[in-house]
């Protein structure tokens, strides 16, 4: 596992391999999950897009320059399931997220934001029109959003670390 994140742009390539590692520390997650818990694990899955995901990248491409890279994401990845992560994490598939927006005053501009997920506490993640990703601060989006990471590589490279850090640990991670 690397465990410094690597600011590099994401990539086609960057992607797979995010997907290619999460998965194998999602299944090492569940494995024996259900021995040390009590009970069996839930989904803990990276589905690939679905067409509708592809063609919600598609129009994502076509809105601000600041939506790039989750138009290159949602090409590459649909919906994520960790439900056995920490509190849960759950990024929302390509299709879902196109239509999800949300008001962002904190990222100093008037377009909304695309709600990305949520954790199953119901906190919210948001992909402003500044490109950073954006936490809620509570179970609701009037309360407001927190910058957590600069772009959504870094976001994902918390993910990642998230997932190894609980399979470590048993403690939640870093978003």
């Amino acid at each position: 596992m690397r465990d410094v994140y690597d600011p590099a742009p994401l990539t086609a390539d960057s992607l797979a391999a995010w997907r290619a590692e999460v998965s194998a520390a999602l299944y090492a997650v569940t494995c024996g999950f259900e021995e040390k818990c009590g009970y069996g694990p839930g989904e803990n899955t990276i589905h690939p897009p679905e067409p509708a995901d592809l063609a919600a990248a598609g129009r994502l491409a076509a809105e601000p320059a600041a939506f790039a890279e989750l138009a290159l994401y949602y090409r590459e990845i649909g919906a994520v399931h960790m439900s056995d992560v920490g509190n849960a994490y759950f990024l929302h598939s390509g299709a879902r997220a196109l239509d999800e927006r949300v008001p962002l005053p904190e990222a100093g501009a008037a377009a909304p934001a695309v709600l990305i997920g949520s954790d199953g506490g119901g906190i919210l993640y948001a992909v402003g029109p500044d490109g950073a990703v954006w936490r809620s601060r509570s179970a609701s989006e009037e309360a407001g959003f927190l910058r957590i990471a600069n772009d959504l590589a870094e976001f994902l490279d918390l993910l990642r670390r998230s997932v190894h850090h609980f399979h470590d640990t048993g403690r939640p991670g870093f978003v």
